[in-house]
Order: structure tokens, then C-alpha cells, then sequence
């Protein structure tokens, strides 16, 4: 062996640096108290100095403040041959110019070093760079973890990784922190704060959805046990942690977070209730509910029944308004609630027009049937192109009303009124349901050019001669008649409320006083028909 050849021995720690630099910017290794003991790599591109003076330092002196306790447990909790990182760290402020403000760390305790860690730091963030802010705390902001979340996903996808998300209750730990002085129960909650972060996936870290609650983004094959141990300890093992899981992948993301959340709502809203089914109960629940509902809008599994809406003038029928039945031991309501809830409402809404399509052309022509629309549907792309891409003509699409139901508020007025142009255009009616349930109904009569209002029944059940719920349904039948849009009063009970409502203007009305739901989209005003309207100056006739 010649002088300028290597020894074997330095030649594979050439090639082990090399592996390592290929990965990082700086490799260095500490001793069980966080002394740096061997340092190599563009120290000073990250740290300010040559890698040879960081011998002897503290490691958590490269790191801001903040970072500290997560230093301080990825020290003491790491096992042999376990592995943490990349983990997104914020580094100590420097004066140089362009000097990086944060940077990825992974660390690993090899076996064969006994107490030492061996450390990886590269420039930059974690994720790709992606933003991941923390609160005042250190978690990550509730709001902010589902973006995060989606983009960690996205990446791990292409990495051929397995992601859960995970939602972890630390049963008892609100009662602890409120025993604890101020300091203390801030310190604590830092190192639940920094056990999740060391779990998570990227280093991301938790959000905290409530005082004992939190979510977290974690490798599929990260052990249960470690999590719920540190969490333990961190919290004085006085508290019971408790996770429910689920895997994910990038294309479904969006619906399984959705659904989660959702079993979050649930499990908050049961109160004491939860303590009886439970945590992951609720959340297996809730899952469950998902999964049937994804199975009855595949295969049709539901019912449709048609109550009339007639003329408060003559009693004779105007249109069906088709409503969903799904089982006898489940509320319409609240499956439709959970639809909305899980974003999956826009397929059941399109399986709902194209069936009541497919009924209209074997009924009379005269027969007219509303369809609910959600708001959410209605501003989706794909929906409206399917709805006007149905292979019917406009006498057909003439006879389908849709009734946009507002499940959440339409943000953008003016791209809403062009998708109800484009739907009126095809020939469809157009109505705005539950009107005056939401603070910007006005502005929605203001910008939205609809065929008809259907005023929120809550008005119409409470209201009396003479009351303050008549006297604004008459202002508004008013406004209505002003700006060519015909109305509709639901839920009328009973025979006094429905010539009430046709004093105040109101053209159509909907209710058991006229009829309950009905099997089929058949029904004939019962006799005698109620007396002739009394024309009000100014009224205008409406459509149909």
C-alpha cells in the first residue's frame, strides 16, 4: 500500500462522510449532556463558525430558545437504533447576511456509541420548504394544520410513504394543568408539546384542538407505545392518553380528514356522554357513518319522497319538492348534515338530479319536482358541468327546479349569480332556500338573480297577526314583488297560518297543512279548494 493510497479503514469513512454529506449540511455528534464531540461539514454557512470551534459547545447554543425543550427530548428519549427527523428547527439568530433561519436536524443513536447522538443538519426547512407556524406554545396553529397536513401527505406520497393521522386525547391533563403553578403548567404543556413534535411526521408537530386534545401527522409504522409513553410522562403520569388512528393517502386526504374532525365535533359535543363510548368509539363511529353513506350514494340506496307545494291561492298543486329518505331508524336530517359535514354532499346532490331527470320523462308533463342543491355543490366545477351536461333538453330541464339549500355561505356572490345564470339559461327555475336564516340573505337578493325565495320556516311557524315575524314576511314578500321574485312559505301547519301567509303576499306554501311527504309524485288538492286571493296593487303573476 503506497502513501497516497488510503488505508481500507479510512476509505470507509470516507464513504460513510460522503453518505452523510450527500444527505447534510453538518454532521455532528454530542455526549449524554448535549456537548458537541466531533463536528464536519459548512459549520459556518449555518452556525457562524468553523466546524472545529464547535467542539465543546452545547448543541442547543446552534438552535433558538424555543427549541430547547424538543432538544432536550429527542436527548434523553431516544432509545438504541431509533431515529428522529428531518424535524424542522428554527436556528439562533445570526448577523451575517442571507444566514439560514431554520434548518431540518435528524439524529440517530447508534448502538455502538452507547450514550452519543449523531446528528444531521441541513439548511433549510423540512417538507420542502413548505411553512409550518407555530403558536406562542409551539403547536401548530388548528387552522394551519389541515394545509400543512394535505402538503406533508402530497410529499410522503411521493416518497411511497404511509401517513396517519392521528387524534390523541390526554385524558386528565386539564384538571392537572389547573392545579400547577403557572410556570409549571406552561412547562408541561412545552413537553407535550415537543413529545408530539418529535413523533410527528417532518417535525411538524401538533395542533392543539382543545386544552387535552390534539392532532398530530405521524408515520404509519411509528410505534403507538413511544408516543403514548412520552405523552405520559411529559404530562407527570397522571394522565391517560388515548389515540385513534388512520392511515391516509394523498388522494383520499381531504375526505378522511374531513371525517376525523368530524368525530372530534362529535366526541366534544357527547360531553360526559363520551365517557361511555369512549374515544376511539366515537371516532370508529364516525368512520362507520362515513362508510355508509359513501355505499348509499354508490349504489342509490335511498328513497325520495315528494310533498306539494300548492298555491296558497287556489289550493291547486305548483311542484313537488323531493325529499330524501334513507332508513327508518336514521334522521333524513342528520345524514344529510353528515354529508355536508364530510364535504360528500355534491355526489349525493348529482345522484338526486339525475334520478328525478330520469322520473320526469314517465310523468305527466305538467308535474314539476325541485331538487335541493347544496351551496357547496353549486360551486364546484365538475357539479354544474354534469348538471349541464345531462343529455336533456330545456323542456325537460324546465319541469327540475333546483333549490339551492346554503350549507355554508357563498363567499363569491358575483361567480355564484354566473353559475345560476348558466343554469337558468338551460332552462332550470332557480330558488333560494331557507331564506332569511343567514345574516347576508339580503345581499343575496341583492346580487343573486333567482325565480323564487323559500322564506325559512322558522318565520312561518311563529308567526301571528299582528307579530314581529308577520310584519318582516311582509316587508320581504314586498321586496321580493319589487325585484320579480316569486315566494314560498314552508312548514305551514295549519289552516290559520296559510291564509296568513296569503294576506302578507306570499304566492306558494309547503307543509302538512296541504299534505305529508308522499310515496310517489301524485296528489290532488283536497275539496273545497281555499277562496280566491285578493289581488294586492302591484303583484305580479309568477312563473309556471
Amino acid at each position: 500500500m503506497t502513501a497516497s493510497t488510503p488505508r481500507l479503514e479510512d476509505a470507509g469513512v470516507a464513504r460513510l462522510l460522503g453518505l452523510a454529506f450527500a444527505g447534510a449540511d453538518l454532521v455532528f455528534e454530542i455526549d449524554s449532556e448535549g456537548s458537541i464531540t466531533f463536528a464536519l461539514g459548512a459549520a459556518e454557512r449555518l452556525t457562524g463558525c468553523p466546524d472545529q470551534d464547535l467542539v465543546g459547545r452545547d448543541w442547543a447554543a446552534l438552535f433558538k430558545s424555543s427549541e430547547f425543550t424538543l432538544l432536550d427530548t429527542l436527548r434523553t428519549t431516544l432509545g438504541p437504533g431509533e431515529r428522529r427527523g428531518p424535524l424542522q428547527m428554527a436556528l439562533a439568530e445570526r448577523k451575517t447576511p442571507n444566514a439560514p433561519e431554520s434548518a431540518s436536524l435528524s439524529v440517530f443513536r447508534l448502538p455502538q456509541l452507547g450514550t452519543r447522538l449523531s446528528c444531521a443538519l441541513s439548511a433549510g426547512g423540512s417538507g420542502g420548504g413548505a411553512p409550518y407556524p407555530r403558536d406562542g406554545d409551539g403547536f401548530t396553529p388548528a387552522e394551519s394544520f389541515s394545509a400543512a397536513a394535505e402538503y406533508l401527505l402530497k410529499e410522503a406520497e411521493k416518497a411511497g410513504l404511509v401517513l396517519t393521522l392521528d387524534l390523541v386525547e390526554v385524558r386528565g391533563l386539564r384538571e392537572r394543568l389547573s392545579r400547577l403553578s403557572p410556570d409549571m403548567a406552561e412547562r408541561t404543556r412545552r413537553q407535550i408539546e415537543a413529545t408530539l413534535r418529535a413523533e410527528s411526521y417532518a417535525g411538524v408537530g401538533g395542533a392543539e384542538l382543545s386544552s387535552d386534545r390534539f392532532a398530530i401527522m405521524r408515520p404509519a409504522d411509528a410505534p403507538n407505545a413511544r408516543l403514548v409513553e412520552g405523552l405520559s410522562a411529559a404530562s407527570g403520569g397522571s394522565a391517560r392518553p388515548q389515540l385513534a388512528r388512520m392511515s391516509l393517502d394523498g388522494a383520499a386526504s381531504s375526505q378522511n380528514m374531513r371525517t376525523l374532525r368530524l368525530a372530534l365535533d362529535r366526541y366534544i359535543e357527547a360531553g360526559s356522554d363520551a365517557a361511555t363510548s369512549g374515544f376511539r368509539d366515537t371516532v370508529a363511529r364516525t368512520l362507520r357513518d362515513s362508510d355508509r353513506f359513501r355505499d348509499i350514494v354508490a349504489r342509490g340506496a335511498f328513497q325520495l319522497a315528494y310533498q306539494p307545494v300548492v298555491s296558497l291561492a287556489t289550493g291547486e298543486l305548483h311542484h313537488f319538492e323531493a325529499l330524501a329518505r334513507f332508513s327508518r331508524d336514521t334522521s333524513p336530517a342528520e345524514t344529510i348534515q353528515l354529508a355536508e359535514d364530510l364535504e360528500m354532499i355534491q355526489a349525493f346532490d348529482l345522484s338526486v338530479v339525475r334520478r328525478l331527470l330520469r322520473e320526469l320523462q314517465s310523468l305527466p308533463v305538467t308535474t314539476r319536482i325541485a331538487a335541493n342543491l347544496s351551496a357547496h355543490s353549486l360551486m364546484i366545477d365538475g357539479v354544474l358541468e354534469e348538471i349541464l351536461g345531462l343529455g336533456v333538453g330545456s323542456e325537460l330541464r324546465g319541469r327540475l327546479i333546483l333549490e339551492i339549500t346554503e350549507t355554508r355561505q357563498l363567499r363569491d356572490l358575483d361567480q355564484a349569480n354566473a353559475r345560476i345564470a348558466r343554469l337558468r339559461s338551460a332552462g332550470h327555475v332557480v330558488c333560494l332556500d331557507d331564506f332569511g336564516a343567514g345574516a347576508a340573505s339580503l345581499d343575496y337578493l341583492r346580487r343573486l338573480d333567482v325565480d323564487f325565495i323559500k322564506i325559512d320556516g322558522r318565520y312561518i311557524q311563529s308567526m301571528t297577526e299582528g307579530s314581529r315575524d308577520a310584519l318582516l314576511v311582509k316587508h320581504l314578500v314586498a321586496l321580493c314583488d319589487d325585484l320579480g321574485v316569486a315566494t314560498i312559505a314552508e312548514m305551514i301547519e295549519t289552516e290559520p297560518v296559510a291564509r296568513l301567509a296569503l294576506d302578507l303576499g306570499v304566492q306558494l306554501g309547503q307543509g302538512w297543512a296541504f299534505s305529508k311527504p308522499l310515496e310517489k309524485p301524485k296528489w290532488s288538492p283536497p275539496a273545497p279548494a281555499p277562496a280566491p286571493a285578493r289581488t294586492r296593487p302591484g303583484s305580479r303573476e309568477y312563473w309556471g
